[in-house]
């Protein structure tokens, strides 16, 4: 019997992929850090976070709360 998800998570390359994400997640601290110094739009910024950060961040908690280190550590 086949086991495709199985397949295709050991073909991830998790280091990365955390190389990746941590990237991404740098930017955004930085564009977050500095959105009363940027003098565009505040319409445009207000839009990216909305769009971006904003789900980008929920889904990250969605995740953080659904993989516990301590539980995979136990077994």
């Amino acid at each position: 019997m086949s086991h495709p998800n199985l397949d295709i998570v050991g073909r991830i390359d998790f280091d990365r992929l955390d190389t990746l994400v941590s990237e991404r997640l740098a930017a955004l601290k930085l564009y977050s850090q500095n959105l009363d110094k940027i003098a565009a739009g505040k319409d445009a910024h207000d839009a990216i976070c909305k769009d971006l950060i904003l789900p980008s961040v929920y889904l990250l908690m969605q995740f953080l709360e659904s993989v516990s280190i301590d539980e995979a550590i136990e077994e």
